[in-house]
């Protein structure tokens, strides 16, 4: 009896163990691997990641960790700023900049100028 009762224990270990069918990955490990590993990797799950062929780095990483049960972690300084609407700001600001030269008009652009400058400044320090 004793033997029937660790076989029936072990047999639910067994059957989860072909659900695995891929390697156990650390999330340290698989924020170090380059995009060729992580297809590699990706694959030797054997169909439960779909698309692998077409992912790019991050959804791969995020895929990975997702079969390994690791939490996703968003970066540190994450930018709150929307960076395509920024940049038509400055892009509007440089058209405002250039009628500003043209009417000659010093103090409106030297505001636009600053303007422009402050955003710049916003991008980089976000990306």
């Amino acid at each position: 009896m004793a033997e029937e009762e660790k076989n029936e224990a072990e047999a639910p270990e067994q059957d989860e163990a072909p659900e695995q069918a891929g390697p156990v990955l650390t999330a340290k490990e698989i924020d170090k691997m380059n995009v060729p590993k992580l297809k590699e990797a990706a694959l030797a799950y054997g169909g439960r990641i779909s698309g692998v062929h077409g992912m790019d780095k991050t959804h791969l990483i995020r895929a990975l960790k997702e079969i390994n049960d690791i939490p996703l972690v968003e970066a540190k300084r994450t930018s709150k700023i929307d960076r395509s609407a920024v940049k038509q700001q400055i892009k509007t600001l440089k058209s405002m900049r250039d009628q500003h030269i043209e009417a000659k008009d010093g103090v409106q652009l030297k505001r636009v100028r600053r303007r422009m400058k402050s955003l710049r400044r916003k991008l980089v320090r976000t990306a």
